[in-house]
């Protein structure tokens, strides 16, 4: 298990440090000049020239590409354009928000998908043709309508959670979780239709193997068959799904921070990219990468640990 956890990360840093590389390049291949943006458009070209200079902007590709690399591997992934405060202080204030929605909204998907693709797997019939219906149509609908139904039912009309807002964790944990509960259904809800369809698709392929209908003739109990038995063995795919959810919330709680006005890392790396601060984007975007790396990295030692044969 050790080897093969070493095996992952060693392929994982390569991956990483391609992704970085070019985001890099994609970032300052942009055909909009960062300094024309900031000297204005009745700025001189003397004006626009010394701001290209003091970004660094007139040196060429390759060394600046060299310099950020080495800044990065030291810890620093520099100070933004905009403020002059260091990139990595405006992600350690914004992270723990985003953060708090995604890792609520993936506990939310993993709590409520896996039981309902178990009962339309083990049901059948009207159930299981009612229950994938009602994924098909949750999976249709896009996160930022739904938020914004919930902010006018729940939250207007109701006044049954705020509307918009945030609060600290540490100043009201009872707040904090009344803010979420708004933003985390409008996030989750594909995420539950996605890993409900596909506990539902592993659960009917192991429910009709060989080793299901021996357990069943021995008289073990249908309870200990599908959820000691059947569900263990349909693990794998559905925490490999479960992995790529986190990708997937990642891009849609950017736009549902901005229906709830949470003051999250998606309106961070928005706000950054209104006003071309580039050491911003590049630093959220590369630490967004090595995240995901890590969660895919984490998902295959689980399927390890759950399936020998996947360490083979």
């Amino acid at each position: 298990m050790i080897r093969y956890a070493v095996r992952r990360l060693l392929y994982s840093v390569p991956m990483l440090f391609g992704i970085a590389s070019l985001v890099f390049v994609l970032l300052n291949a942009l055909p909009n000049d960062i300094a024309e943006r900031r000297a204005g458009d009745e700025a001189s070209p003397e004006a626009i020239a010394a701001i290209r200079t003091e970004l660094g902007l007139d040196r060429p590709l390759p060394e600046r590409y060299g310099e950020w690399v080495a800044a990065v591997l030291s810890g620093d992934l520099g100070v933004s354009w905009h403020n002059g405060q260091s990139v990595l202080t405006g992600i350690v204030q914004t992270a723990p928000v985003a953060l708090s929605m995604i890792v609520l909204s993936l506990v939310v998907a993993l709590a409520v998908g896996v039981p309902i693709g178990v009962v339309a797997a083990t049901r059948g019939g009207f159930v299981d043709r009612g229950l994938v219906g009602a994924t098909v149509v949750a999976m249709a609908v896009p996160n930022f309508w739904l938020a914004l139904l919930l902010v006018l039912l729940f939250g207007l009309s109701l006044g049954w959670l705020p509307a918009t807002g945030y609060v600290d964790l540490a100043d009201s944990p009872g707040r904090w979780l009344s803010h979420l509960v708004l933003p985390v259904v409008a996030v989750a809800t594909v995420s539950i239709s996605v890993i409900a369809r596909q506990t539902r698709s592993a659960m009917v392929e192991n429910l009709d193997r060989d080793y299901v209908r021996t357990l069943r003739a021995a008289g073990v109990s249908e309870r200990s068959v599908v959820y000691r038995h059947a569900l263990k063995n349909a693990a794998t795919p559905v925490l490999t799904t479960f992995g790529i959810q986190f990708v997937a919330l990642s891009g849609g709680s950017i736009i549902v921070e901005q229906v709830f006005a949470v003051p999250g890392l998606g309106q961070h790396t928005l706000t950054a990219l209104a006003r071309g601060d580039v050491p911003v984007v590049l630093g959220i975007l590369v630490l967004t990468a090595a995240a995901v790396v890590l969660i895919n990295l984490a998902v295959d030692l689980l399927n390890a640990a759950v399936n020998p044969k996947v360490r083979l």
